[in-house]
This record gives C-alpha cells, sequence and structure tokens, in this order.
C-alpha cells in the first residue's frame, strides 16, 4: 500500500482493541467499518516506555549506604532512539548528581581521558594534548570541570547523535498538499 493524501483531522479519540488470542488465531481484524486492528496490547500503545533499575551506592571503606545509581533504560520513546541508557546518581545528604553519566560520554567523544586505573584527565580542546592535571571520578562532579567541556560542538553533536531519535519534521507539521 501507497500513502496517496493525509488529512489532518485533529484530536480524536484512539481505542486499543485486542481479543483473547488463546481462542483466536488471528492478530489482525478487520471491523464492521472497515477499520484494520491488531492486537496490541501495553507495549504497542504506549508512547514511552522507560525500565528504571537501580544500585546501591555504598562507601568503599565503611559500606555505609549513601545513596543509588540509577539506569534509565529507553525501550520504546517517540523523541529518543531505542536502546539508550541514561544513568543518575542520587545521594541521600545531595539529591541528583547532575554530572552523573557524563564521564563516560566525554570519554567516549574523546573529551576526557582514563589516564591510569581511577584517575581522568581533560583533553585540550584546541591542541588535543592530555593535560597533566589528573581527577578523581568525584572531583569531576563541578561545573569547573564541565564547563568548557559541555559548552564543546563536538560533544553536543555527538549527544544529538547518539540519543537524538531524528530531526526530520513531525508528520502533523507537514501541510497536506506537501504529501502524495
Amino acid at each position: 500500500m501507497k500513502i496517496t493524501k493525509i488529512k489532518a483531522v485533529g484530536k480524536k479519540p484512539v481505542y486499543d482493541i485486542s481479543v483473547n488470542s488463546e481462542l483466536y488465531d488471528e492478530q489482525n481484524y478487520v471491523l464492521e467499518n472497515g477499520v484494520i486492528t491488531h492486537n496490541t496490547g501495553g507495549m504497542y500503545s504506549s508512547n514511552k516506555v522507560l525500565f528504571i533499575s537501580k544500585a546501591q551506592d555504598k562507601d568503599k571503606t565503611s559500606k555505609e549506604l549513601l545513596g543509588y545509581d540509577f539506569t534509565i533504560n529507553i525501550e520504546k520513546s517517540r523523541l529518543v532512539k531505542e536502546k539508550s541508557k541514561f544513568t543518575f546518581n542520587v545521594k541521600f545528604d545531595g539529591g541528583i548528581n547532575k554530572w552523573s553519566g557524563l564521564l563516560d560520554l566525554a570519554i567516549d567523544v574523546g573529551l576526557v581521558v582514563k589516564p591510569s586505573q581511577g584517575w581522568y584527565s581533560k583533553v585540550n580542546q584546541e591542541t588535543g594534548e592530555i593535560e597533566d592535571k589528573k581527577y578523581r571520578e568525584k572531583e569531576t562532579n563541578n561545573r569547573e570541570f564541565w564547563k568548557d567541556i559541555i559548552s564543546n560542538e563536538k560533544f553536543n553533536i555527538f549527544i544529538e547523535e547518539k540519543y537524538q531519535l531524528s530531526k526530520k519534521t513531525k508528520i502533523l507539521d507537514v501541510e497536506e498538499d506537501e504529501v502524495e
């Protein structure tokens, strides 16, 4: 089948119709008014499906529980690439660490390197040389460390390409006479 015309009809109610698949072999149905439906269930009828997992964040020496590391897995989305993962560290005494998850991304794009186990160094954005100063992971959790990285065009393009689903115009924004 080929789409020949799209007509804007405004907002209309949508219904998820399904039948007991144990009783019927078919998954597609033509209703009395000619509408074709398919057994969908929750996954197909959802706009977004996110799975959130958590792991304990404990002090390495005292083993005291400090908070949790949350990972959000994108199973389905209209805005973010599926199978994307976002990590967030949440401490009991400080809330969400707004820098969490960025270190791995900065390494992936080449703006930070890991010269030795447990240490991180920034890469000079003009020369490409590894800077002498080394940081522990918790020392990177501040604006001073991140300000030149998050304003870097290469970093921002990398983030868009990694997570953004599309830059194309939504079909709802297309005028009727533009589509054949």
